[in-house]
């Protein structure tokens, strides 16, 4: 299980330092770049509900093979791909096989080791290996693009997946779906799906000339989506998402979790082509750039879950997020034609470490500690998909940023690279004040202290979500 998740977490970051290659290879543009990064957190966030419930309709061990099947098959699918639509594609075909597997492989992990000393043993072994995956996609990212193209980050995947199925035919019981099967809520899954993909295209569209009309119809498109899909799980009476789980102060959290992923995510995608496209680094230095700040993540995140008990919500989270914020200032201000990773860059990439880190993991507490025993399945699936949906969106906005602050820059008498730099030091800027904002919010929204769990209630550390509180 472990093997698996680690193979996934790597899944979503490896791609991030080797965008400049693909983009030089196949011959994309901007929105085409945009898409082959975000193609896999989309499916993957969006279809996580849909993929926890089919676990348990379906079996857990049976939805984990199929969901790594499919995975190999779209990592493969992405080895091969000569054309930009046929990468995008394939990488929606991974997300999708991603979103089976991950909950699944979680659940199969509670239901093997029952013993509460056991299930914390696993679990602590699925949060590290969770952990070190997601710090080491961006090295093996720019390992494997500069040792033997970037076709490789996808190929690795599919040996994995061949050993880890057939590790788990020899050694996973079967089991059975426990009880009355629940409707899959086909419905409210294709719902979310569909509204989250207008919301994104919508926000590709307002970068391109004219595209106003267009973005304005694929904005309120997802509007309307958003809406039926939250009539629709208010009248389902076995809803995909549950929406008594946010009617707790703690459910805040759940939002303050979007506002941390996309500040983390926007600085990691906006910094990776702005190392490699206007400071000329090869991926394999960018990847490694990245090291001391996914480090300093998983460090923090492991010590902030510790303290928070102790510090509470309303006193640690803000000033995680002020910390992001500066970090994502001294960001912006470091952005130049001729920039020292030491300490131009190491310095604010440590505090967003830091920052991200102890606010990610912080606010995943906090939320699950305000959802009973019986929903912390689609609790920590409803935090996965925020984390996977913020990535996605936040990629769009930085784009558009990035395109618009660009634009305005060469009018104005600006070289392209100079123009390039403008682009994204206004962008980085942006999300600056994002964390400033999420900084208040907290302070003002969230509880004293996480609630106590009772009876009804399961440990919130032993319910974290899969995905890591990496960028």
């Amino acid at each position: 299980m472990c093997s698996v998740q680690f193979m996934m977490l790597v899944g979503g970051t490896v791609v991030t330092v080797s965008l400049p290659v693909i983009r030089r290879e196949l011959g994309l543009g901007a929105g085409e770049l945009q898409w082959v990064l975000t193609a896999f957190p989309l499916t993957f966030g969006c279809l996580l509900l849909l993929g926890g419930r089919c676990a348990d309709v379906f079996g857990r061990r049976r939805l984990f093979l199929t969901g790594l099947l499919v995975f190999g098959a779209g990592s493969l699918l992405c080895a091969v791909a000569d054309r930009s639509w046929v990468l995008i594609g394939a990488r929606a075909i991974a997300g999708l096989g991603a979103a089976m597997a991950s909950p699944a492989a979680m659940a199969l992990l509670t239901s093997v080791f029952v013993a509460p000393r056991d299930r914390s043993t696993a679990l602590g072994a699925w949060a590290a290996v969770g952990a070190i995956g997601a710090t080491l996609g961006n090295v093996l990212g720019g390992l494997l693009t500069s040792a033997g193209g970037w076709q490789w980050i996808f190929l690795v995947n599919v040996p994995v997946c061949i050993v880890a199925a057939a590790a788990v035919l020899l050694l996973v019981p079967a089991g059975v779906p426990e009880g009355r099967r629940p409707r899959l809520g086909l419905l409210g899954g294709a719902t979310c799906t569909a509204a989250v993909a207008a919301l994104v295209l919508g926000l590709g569209e307002l970068r391109v000339p004219g595209g106003l009309p267009v973005a304005t119809v694929l904005l309120g498109t997802a509007v309307a989506l958003a809406a039926a899909f939250v009539v629709s799980q208010v009248r389902s009476p076995e809803p995909l998402l549950p929406l008594g789980l946010f009617r707790r102060r703690t459910s805040f959290a759940f939002a303050l979790v979007l506002v941390t992923a996309g500040t983390g995510i926007g600085a990691y995608f906006t910094t990776s082509l702005f190392m490699q496209e206007t400071l000329g680094w090869s991926a394999l230095r960018a990847g490694l750039a990245f090291v001391p700040w996914a480090a300093l993540t998983a460090v923090v995140a492991q010590v902030a879950s510790r303290t928070l008990h102790l510090i509470g919500p309303r006193v640690l989270v803000p000033v995680a997020m002020l910390v992001s914020a500066a970090g994502a200032l001294l960001l912006s201000r470091a952005y130049g034609p001729s920039v020292a990773f030491v300490p131009d860059l190491l310095v604010p990439f440590l505090m967003l470490g830091a920052g991200t880190g102890a606010a990610s993991v912080s606010c995943t507490v906090t939320a699950m500690s305000g959802v009973p025993r019986s929903r912390h399945g689609v609790g920590a699936g409803a935090l996965n998909s925020t984390q996977a949906i913020g990535a996605a969106v936040t990629i769009a906005v930085v784009t558009v940023l990035t395109a618009t602050a660009t634009t305005r820059a060469l009018a104005a008498g600006n070289t392209p690279l100079g123009a390039s730099v403008e682009g994204q030091r206004f962008a980085v800027l942006v999300l600056a004040f994002l964390a400033l904002g999420g900084a208040v919010a907290a302070a003002v929204l969230l509880p004293g202290r996480t609630p106590a769990p009772d009876g009804r209630d399961l440990d919130p550390g032993a319910a974290l979500p899969a995905t890591g509180p990496l960028p």
